[in-house]
């Protein structure tokens, strides 16, 4: 699996083959095969083993964080921050998934990884939000669906144009779970400035 990611990382998933995979980490063709199906399954495992690690540094962090939004925030920052800068993944996660587009089944496994992910930031924001009593703008679920199209889209754009800040998606996050909680519920200036229909616009 070690050779197979650095390998997959160097050289993207059409250049690799499973021979040099095998070769590289001193097995044979077979041997490789006895445990996965093609390279397409390899992949798919490369990519469970980095992001099921990923993740587990996710709750680790922002369990072992402060008792305080910021600290929390502070924490998801420095892990998102740490995601983008591992941008031959998102490469590889790109070039897999334009390369099995017409692969239904590989689609659909992709699919399915995409909603464990999905699942994983859902629970965590469920988690913040009873802790610190947060009220938020959409229900967990859609906002974990926000963040992490945002973060991708967002990585992705950065490939093209690094200069685009790293901070966005800390920045949405802050002012949802942070800058959001400090305007009253009924302070007007959080109103909407429309008058009501039966007053008169002056």
């Amino acid at each position: 699996m070690e050779v197979a990611s650095d390998e997959f990382l160097e050289g993207g998933y059409r250049a690799t083959s499973l021979e040099r995979v095998a070769e590289t980490a001193g097995f044979s063709k077979g041997a490789v095969y006895s445990n996965f199906a093609g390279k397409e399954d390899l992949v798919l495992a490369v990519l469970d083993q980095h992001f099921v690690h990923r993740l587990d540094n996710l709750r680790a962090g922002v369990q072992a964080a402060a008792e305080t939004l910021d600290a929390r925030l502070a924490a998801f920052t420095a892990w998102w921050e740490s995601m983008v800068a591992d941008e031959e993944w998102g490469v590889l996660i790109m070039e897999f998934a334009s390369a099995t587009r017409d692969r239904p089944l590989i689609q659909e496994q992709l699919a399915v990884r995409e909603q464990h992910i999905l699942s994983f930031v859902t629970a965590l924001i469920e988690d913040e939000v009873e802790r610190f009593g947060v009220t938020l703008p959409l229900s967990p679920r859609d906002l974990a669906s926000v963040l992490v199209a945002l973060g991708s889209g967002l990585a992705f754009s950065r490939m093209l144009a690094p200069a685009i800040p790293i901070g966005v998606l800390s920045d949405l996050a802050r002012i949802l779970f942070v800058d959001r909680q400090a305007v009253p519920v009924d302070d007007p200036s959080s109103r909407s400035a429309t008058p009501p229909a039966d007053q008169p616009v002056s």
